[in-house]
């Protein structure tokens, strides 16, 4: 049986812990990556990260969005 470890549970490996600004300019920054030439990463296996950070800020203003409508 898989172990769980604390990273697996916290998101996309502790991302949690940012801002959406914060995570929209992380991705910002891994899509530049992909078009520098010294870039020794697969383009593919960045956008996906890419995807993943996008998908978990867009999360993150909902829930801010969420909680002002709370109030």
């Amino acid at each position: 049986m898989a172990k769980l470890d604390p990273a697996r549970l916290d998101g996309v490996y502790g991302m949690r812990k940012f801002t959406a600004e914060e995570l929209y300019a992380f991705a910002d920054e891994l899509e530049a990556r992909i078009e520098s030439p010294t870039n020794t990463d697969d383009p593919k296996w960045l956008r996906r990260w890419i995807n993943r950070v996008r998908r978990l800020a867009g999360e993150k203003e909902k829930a801010v969005e969420h909680k002002e409508s709370q109030k």
